[in-house]
């Protein structure tokens, strides 16, 4: 058994355990040792990994605002959708936000830390939700208020929660 010098003074480092001396085992730590039989100041607790609380919260409303766009991609299956001034359906409004919003939520709940930027992109996604059954001119038929109630109440969820996430995210950063 090679014996590992120490790194500063070039001496062998005590071992953790007392060794055998004698019989089959000599040289090797008894089978029956646990790390409590270490002395304490011999024992090297293992680095875990420092995550406070906040930091872990600071994800939790991005994954919300992931969930905000499934129901904008599912949503339009269960609402029934205006078309708009332009002629265009609104269902294409929903989609193409909501589909942003699974990406940047997604990331932005998985590492919030490195992931600012999808934070800032996601907060005009939401005021484009809210403003855009007054900017496209939602027609109004008869169950239009489903829609427009549902893009207005998404999109204000979605500013709400990213702006909790950015400011846990920009509080917990600071030192």
């Amino acid at each position: 058994m090679a014996k590992i010098r120490h790194k500063h003074r070039g001496q062998v480092p005590p071992p953790m355990v007392p060794e055998e001396q004698y019989g089959p085992w000599k040289g090797m730590r008894p089978p029956h040792t646990h790390p409590s039989a270490v002395p304490a100041d011999r024992y090297q607790r293992p680095r875990a990994r420092n995550v406070p609380f906040r930091d872990v919260l600071s994800g939790f409303p991005s994954a919300i605002v992931f969930l905000v766009g499934v129901w904008l991609l599912v949503g339009q299956f269960l609402i029934d959708h205006p078309g708009t001034a332009a002629g265009i359906s609104s269902v294409w409004n929903d989609v193409g936000v909501g589909a942003l919003l699974v990406l940047l939520g997604s990331a932005r709940a998985v590492v919030p830390f490195s992931t600012m930027w999808a934070g800032w992109l996601t907060l005009p996604l939401g005021g484009w939700l809210i403003a855009a059954p007054f900017v496209l001119g939602y027609q109004q038929n008869g169950d239009t208020a489903a829609a427009i109630g549902n893009d207005i109440v998404c999109g204000a969820l979605v500013v709400v929660l990213t702006a909790l996430s950015l400011g846990w995210t920009m509080r917990s950063r600071r030192p």
